[in-house]
């Protein structure tokens, strides 16, 4: 007793921090709960008293004596502070409250059933929602209001009940509880039909939360009202009809089709508004990208130009793109002349939104081809890119004269001149035949034959064409050269592709053993994996060892499969590449293999074995991953525990859980906790029980 007389002093005391410590000693052990001195510091003048108050409540839930003093609070009185104390508390004791709570409400004046909703609202507990459709029918109009905001507020734990609940509200006579339906609908993502929306449009007050449910209703006669609306708003008005005008035209064709009509015969105000909003740099961007939505539905020049200037904003580069698409081409003067813009970013996007339009429009062509001057290597990429789309044969030889320029220039030259190539190949293999396998034209030649396949009738001069070009002094026309060997095939392609494995560049051999990987003879038979074996037994460069172990992974012989065996023991990043090899064969041999390499001192080579051994159909896969959960480093740790959850079944379950409660690294624990969640879902034993509280105080 002498110790709860010791804390009734201090809560007595002037210096508040004293008292709120008095409040936080209330939660010692004890039998007897001091409901009295609680509620004291709950109607304390301080509020950091008060909180800690309310911490103390929860803290000694499901306590019938403090629930029952708490609930009492709510009755009339003075004292706000405590009775929002009380409110706050009683929505952490959870469900032991609801019960309470409907016992008390004929006790109560509409004051304390207003609060009652509060604690429902506040809780937010599906269980409340029986006690709300009673609170519903409340004679208070404030009451009866605040129970239709909480069946919103607590439906997003339970949406189907909560969103029938709130339909029928909107059959109430009080406007203002309609008006609190149609917003808890729309907070809920309801979709109701226009006929049970139109009867509510009648009323000014009512019709923008009706409009903002009308856009999900994919409903053709409610656009009209859309329309008239959007010409009659102002400001923030104007732009939630926007929104749901938007939301309208994406739910289907025929409401898209009438909606842009409707907007193309709008008031001038209308279309200048939308236009507005998209050039509004210091506007919301997602009100910018609704106004570049519908600027899509207006179809004109100006709307163009307008997600045009939106290029330049990250936030809105996507959808100024889906626009100027839809736009088609009604955008081709605009992109034209955002293809001269200012900056980098709108002069790359405008060529490459050009691109379909290039073989259509003699502007769009020239377009592309100004900015194959372009000083910006990525704008003269997306030229290429542009061009290669639907380009004429004259680009050709534009794709051809870039091939020696910038690495993002030459690559889109690269991609440009095999796709232009197949769309003329008459015109191609011009190139081919005037050019030499030592000059400057070696390279282009190469793309072409490449692109153009072994199906053309002098395949046999484009093999002696490729091997000559071997000896040519440019290595990027070498490395073409092989390319192209390794895709016409054949044995006539062997022996230039092996003699290039001595060449003086180190990435010229590496595309020789690339080239090897891919080589096979008429019959389809692998013809390269002598040669890589030797290269993968006998090199001293890791580089090169790497890429043959590579190489006998696309062969997928059987007869590589003790090579790759052999590359795990030298250095990590062969035996990466070996392991990762290995991935595309299997057999008793291949395991073996693999297994071993889950005991190497490298644990990027563990990581690979791992991964290797998650991505085959193998029932051991779970007991051997399980093994890698006790290994020394944490990441090993914590991609066994990835792999055994996307594997499922009761083996990873049970690895998984049995680690948890050993493991103390955070990262891992937080990988386990997620594994374990992803494996009972593949298992189809995912458990439905609600997410911990995360308002740091306990939950019943």
């Amino acid at each position: 007793m002498s110790a709860w007389a010791d804390v009734e002093r201090a809560l007595s005391a002037d210096d508040a921090e004293e008292r709120r410590r008095a409040a936080a000693s209330l939660r010692r052990p004890s039998s007897e709960v001091p409901v009295k001195l609680l509620m004291r510091a709950l109607s304390d003048s301080d509020w950091r008293v008060r909180k800690e108050a309310v911490l103390t409540a929860v803290a000694l839930a499901p306590s019938p004596e403090v629930l029952s003093a708490l609930v009492a609070a709510l009755g009339p009185g003075d004292n706000v502070g405590e009775r929002n104390s009380a409110v706050e508390a009683l929505a952490d004791y959870g469900v032991h409250a609801i019960g309470a709570l409907a016992h008390a409400l004929g006790d109560l004046d509409a004051d304390g059933r207003k609060l009652v909703v509060d604690v429902l609202a506040l809780g937010a507990r599906p269980e409340a929602l029986p006690l709300l459709k009673r609170l519903l029918k409340d004679p208070d109009v404030n009451v009866r209001g605040a129970a239709v905001e909480a069946v919103a507020a607590i439906g997003g734990g339970c949406a189907e009940e909560a969103i029938a609940i709130l339909d029928e509200c909107l059959d109430s006579l009080s406007r203002f509880e309609r008006l609190a339906a149609l917003q808890g609908l729309e907070r809920l993502s309801a979709t109701l039909p226009w006929e049970r929306l139109e009867p509510l449009a009648s009323d000014p007050i009512l019709l923008p939360a009706v409009l903002a449910l009308a856009g999900r209703s994919g409903a053709e006669p409610a656009v009209p009202a859309l329309l008239d609306m959007l010409a009659a708003a102002r400001g923030r008005a104007f732009a939630d009809a926007l929104a749901s005008l938007v939301e309208l035209s994406r739910t289907s064709a025929r409401a898209h089709e009438r909606l842009g009509a409707g907007l193309r015969e709008a008031p001038a105000q209308v279309r200048e508004t939308i236009l507005a909003l998209c050039l509004d740099e210091d506007g919301q961007p997602g009100e910018r990208r609704n106004a570049l939505c519908a600027a899509g539905l207006l179809g004109s020049d100006a709307a163009a130009r307008a997600a045009v200037a939106a290029l330049a904003d990250d936030a809105l580069a996507e959808q100024a793109e889906a626009t100027l698409t839809e736009l088609g081409s009604a955008a081709v003067a605009a992109l034209v002349a955002g293809a001269e813009g200012p900056t980098t970013e709108q002069r790359a996007a405008c060529l490459s939104l050009l691109g379909p339009l290039v073989a259509l429009d003699p502007d769009a062509n020239a377009a592309a081809k100004r900015a194959l001057g372009d000083a910006a290597p990525e704008v003269v990429a997306a030229a290429l890119d542009a061009l290669a789309a639907a380009g004429d044969r004259a680009a050709l030889q534009d794709a051809a004269g870039l091939l020696g320029a910038a690495p993002v220039v030459a690559q889109a030259a690269h991609r440009a001149l095999a796709t232009l190539a197949r769309r003329h190949p008459d015109d191609a293999l011009g190139l081919v035949r005037s050019a030499s396998p030592s000059g400057a034209g070696a390279e282009a030649a190469a793309i072409v034959i490449e692109a153009l396949g072994a199906s053309q009738p002098d395949v046999g001069a484009h093999v002696a064409f490729l091997a000559a070009a071997l000896g040519g002094p440019i290595p990027t026309a070498r490395r073409a050269a092989l390319s192209a060997l390794s895709a016409l095939g054949g044995s006539a392609a062997l022996e230039p592709v092996a003699f290039a494995l001595n060449d003086e560049e180190l990435e010229v051999r590496i595309a020789a053993i690339r080239a090897l990987g891919r080589l096979s003879d008429e019959t389809g038979k692998p013809l390269g994996v002598e040669h890589l074996t030797e290269i993968a037994r006998l090199s001293s460069d890791r580089s090169l060892v790497a890429a043959a172990a590579r190489a006998l992974g696309e062969v997928g012989d059987a007869r590589a499969v003790p090579v790759l065996g052999e590359l795990l023991g030298r250095e990590p990043v062969v035996a990466v590449a070996a392991l990762e090899a290995l991935g595309a064969f299997a057999g008793v041999e291949r395991d073996e293999h693999v297994v071993s390499a889950l005991s190497h001192a490298d644990s990027e080579v563990v990581k690979s074995a791992m991964r290797v051994l998650a991505s085959a159909s193998d029932p051991r896969a779970p007991s051997r991953l399980g093994v890698c959960l006790e290994h020394t480093e944490w990441d090993v740790r914590r991609l066994a525990a990835e792999l055994l959850g996307t594997l499922g079944g009761d083996e990873a379950l049970a690895l998984l859980r049995g680690r948890l409660s050993l493991e103390r690294q955070d990262l891992v624990r937080e990988e386990l906790t997620r594994a374990i969640t992803d494996a009972e879902t593949l298992s189809g034993r995912r458990r439905t029980a609600p997410p911990p509280s995360l308002r740091g105080v306990r939950r019943q």
